[in-house]
């Protein structure tokens, strides 16, 4: 009898052993599924994030794209301005050219006699008067800064506001230093 008592204590124990293996694997084996199923859910959030990071850079992109289209035109558009002001500005430097070119090759021929200073002065003032109605605003300022008179004198003058008369000057000045 103690043969058979050994024997069922002794398959009782590899029983235990064997029921407690399988439960310990199988917890394992779901453990893993679990693990693998958490695992496969965060993979997809991963990919549907990435998805819509890819789409919010694309339309992103094409924003971006159309802005620089814009400005390309607008920079055509400004350089073909600056071009006309800068052919519009020659013309005028060469008319005025040729006005004081005329004025150096035709001096006033005086047919009458000798006369009295005084109303010469009044006849250089309404010329005066005439040719600056004839000059443009700019070239007014520019002549009067080239006389040595500063932005508040010139604005004085010509009842037009400091800003202005630095404006022209400045717009000048860059312009004088850009053809050097």
């Amino acid at each position: 009898m103690s043969d058979i008592v050994y024997w069922l204590v002794v398959l009782c124990t590899v029983g235990t052993v064997t029921f407690a293996w399988g439960v310990f694997l199988n917890q394992v084996l779901h453990k893993r599924t679990k693990l693998d199923e958490e695992y496969e859910k965060f993979e997809e959030r991963i990919l549907e994030l990435m998805g819509q990071f890819r789409h919010m850079s694309a339309v992103r992109l094409q924003m971006l794209d159309r802005k620089v289209e814009e400005l390309r035109k607008l920079i055509k558009q400004a350089n073909s301005l600056y071009s006309q002001l800068c052919v519009r500005e020659t013309e005028l430097m060469n008319s005025f050219g040729n006005v004081d070119q005329e004025r150096v090759e035709n001096p006033v021929e005086t047919k009458q006699p000798h006369k009295e200073p005084e109303p010469v002065k009044e006849v250089r003032r309404v010329e005066n008067s005439q040719e600056d109605s004839d000059l443009s605003i700019e070239r007014k300022i520019l002549l009067m800064y080239q006389e040595g008179k500063d932005e508040h004198q010139i604005a004085k003058e010509l009842n037009m506001g400091v800003g202005e008369v630095n404006l022209v000057l400045s717009l000048f000045r860059f312009r004088s230093d850009s053809y050097q």
